[in-house]
């Protein structure tokens, strides 16, 4: 579709997974799971080269233990669990005039955190600046920057081109959703 993508994003839960050991993360996907399908489905058998399923009725905290065993990183683990517990499954098409070169100034949205900064902690440190490859373009909007998105929209809904009226009222429902409860926040991702 060639355009930037909106989601809703669980920061409260991402900052547990983050800042958490292993015990933490067996909670979160514990707690997550009764919810939905189990999240560790299967692991990586180094010597095998291949992937096993995991036996249905195996205790999560066992499931972690197996990746662990077979090689599979802490901080792998949590970019995965980041990817499955805290974005939103669908994602909302951005109109050419609610994108970064529309809505905010030519560096980008003021006061957002970059998907590459949110994830520090738990990645190595650079020796220098990413190249432009290593950038993700995925940003944790402010709720002046989903502000800034909406009046744009605004401005030009007769020039809008992808995004319906519904679309651009559940992006303002994301924004009220987000100010009243900061453990969430709008997740913008530029499409290269």
């Amino acid at each position: 579709m060639g355009t930037d993508f909106l989601q809703l994003f669980d920061k409260r839960t991402a900052e547990v997974i983050i800042k958490g050991d292993e015990r933490d993360l067996v909670s979160v996907v514990d707690l997550h799971g009764r919810r939905e399908k189990t999240i560790w489905q299967s692991y990586w058998h180094s010597a095998e080269e291949r992937f096993i399923d995991f036996e249905p009725t195996t205790p999560n905290v066992d499931r972690l233990k197996t990746k662990l065993d077979q090689g599979t990183g802490l901080n792998d683990i949590k970019e995965e669990l980041l990817r499955e517990l805290c974005t939103m499954r669908g994602f909302l098409y951005l109109d050419y005039w609610g994108c970064w070169v529309e809505a905010f100034p030519v560096e980008g949205p003021p006061g957002a955190v970059s998907w590459e900064t949110f994830l520090a902690p738990i990645r190595p440190p650079r020796p220098k600046e990413p190249e432009p490859w290593e950038v993700s373009g995925s940003y944790l909007l402010t709720s002046e920057n989903v502000e800034a998105i909406l009046q744009s929209l605004k401005r030009h809904k007769d020039e809008l081109q992808i995004m319906t009226q519904a679309e651009i009222d559940r992006v303002a429902v994301w924004h009220r959703f987000c100010a009243k409860d900061p453990g969430y926040c709008v997740l913008y991702q530029i499409d290269f």
